[in-house]
């Protein structure tokens, strides 16, 4: 669906075909999120954890990550980063109704169905249920990669939730004293204090909104692991939203806002990371209707095929 090719050669400021097509992630993940709570709405699945509005978090931070080198372990919402990191709407589809069977459903069996983005091909690590306990994981994983002298970093996700539980804190306190290849990444909503770290952790506060500042971020974190300098915890401000993609059109562009003037909006949709990365476009002449239309359709027929192929084969599996 989209090329590795010239993401990876990003490294200085952004082009703009590099943040169209992290546009076009972005608007991927809101499309496949929509569609998986619609899902939910019909009854075919009674947990939908949503990710609108984590989209340039997960994507920004995830398109950095070498695949199948470096190990990531997302945590439930973490849909944008399983799809960055090569997990296909018909995939991430059979991930939510795996607990289906024959069309039908209880309310019991598809909460076991709940999606922990495994994925072993692109060194993804299976989400463990407790809260928070991906942290220890990670930092064990990168442990053990420095003591191979592997140039590999570790990258957890968690979401605010995941900050006050035990494992969280000691995670961190093991990352800073063995100086671990491993960078943390918390997606925090606004209404939560700031975090406090232990000593030898470099710790960024980042415009979870803004894909730019995301990526920019991420990548400094990533080389600062990769060469040895130790961990870092990035602490992603979102405003998690829950309106329709199809919303996106009728909604007029955001001003993007510096990070020091950043704050809570009254209205959501200002926060929006789509909107926000169209005006990003804008400001550099690279925003174009007809472009922005034409992905949107195929984007919609594409995942459409991809729920409906998964509903097909979830009712009907082949004979092994």
């Amino acid at each position: 669906m989209f090329s590795m090719n010239g993401l990876l050669m990003a490294k200085s400021a952004p082009s703009v075909a590099f943040i169209r097509e992290l546009y076009a992630r972005m608007m991927l993940a809101r499309i496949v999120d929509e569609y998986a709570w619609s899902l939910h709405q019909q009854g075919y699945i009674h947990f939908v954890a949503r990710s609108c509005g984590h989209e340039a978090a997960q994507v920004g931070s995830a398109i950095c990550i070498e695949r199948g080198t470096d190990f990531t372990l997302p945590y439930y919402r973490d849909l944008g980063v399983a799809l960055t990191l090569g997990m296909t709407p018909y995939e991430v589809f059979r991930s939510y109704l795996q607990a289906v069977r024959s069309g039908e459903s209880t309310r019991a069996n598809c909460e076991q169905g709940m999606p922990n983005w495994g994925y072993h091909k692109y060194n993804t690590v299976m989400g463990p249920a407790p809260v928070a306990t991906q942290i220890m994981h990670a930092s064990g994983i990168a442990f053990a990669s420095k003591l191979r002298k592997a140039p590999v970093v570790t990258v957890a996700y968690c979401g605010d939730g995941a900050t006050t539980e035990a494992d969280f804190q000691e995670g961190l306190r093991f990352a800073a004293q063995h100086q671990l290849p491993v960078v943390f990444i918390c997606e925090q909503t606004y209404q939560q204090p700031s975090l406090t770290v232990p000593e030898g952790i470099v710790h960024r506060d980042v415009d979870g909104a803004n894909v730019v500042a995301v990526y920019s971020a991420m990548q400094e974190a990533m080389q600062c692991a990769r060469e040895g300098h130790g961990p870092t915890l990035l602490e992603m401000h979102i405003v998690r939203l829950s309106s329709s993609s199809s919303e996106l059109d009728e909604q007029p562009a955001k001003e993007p806002a510096k990070d020091a003037d950043r704050s809570p909006s009254d209205n959501a949709w200002s926060d929006d990371p789509l909107l926000y990365c169209r005006s990003l476009l804008q400001q550099m002449g690279g925003w174009d209707d007809a472009w922005a239309s034409q992905l949107h359709v195929r984007l919609i027929a594409e995942v459409e095929q991809a729920m409906q192929d998964a509903l097909r084969d979830i009712r009907d599996p082949s004979p092994e």
